[in-house]
């Protein structure tokens, strides 16, 4: 099996093939459709922003360095 990748815009049911890839048209293919998005869309969907509140937690650096 021969595997392809290219971006291409989905309309009306439809995915065009880029130029260098008209030979395929007409043969059987599987087809995989994976939404382009964008490096930096991808990292803040991973990091979320938390919070935690250390009012009245007290530090021990000897503690914490025997972990």
């Amino acid at each position: 099996m021969q595997a392809i990748e290219f971006v291409s815009k989905a309309h009306d049911g439809v995915v065009d093939l880029p130029r260098e890839y008209q030979g395929w048209n007409g043969k059987s293919v599987r087809v995989i459709l994976l939404e382009a998005v964008s490096e930096t869309a991808r990292r803040k969907a991973q990091f979320k922003a938390a919070t935690i509140s250390t009012r009245g937690y007290r530090f021990d650096r000897d503690a914490a360095n025997e972990r």
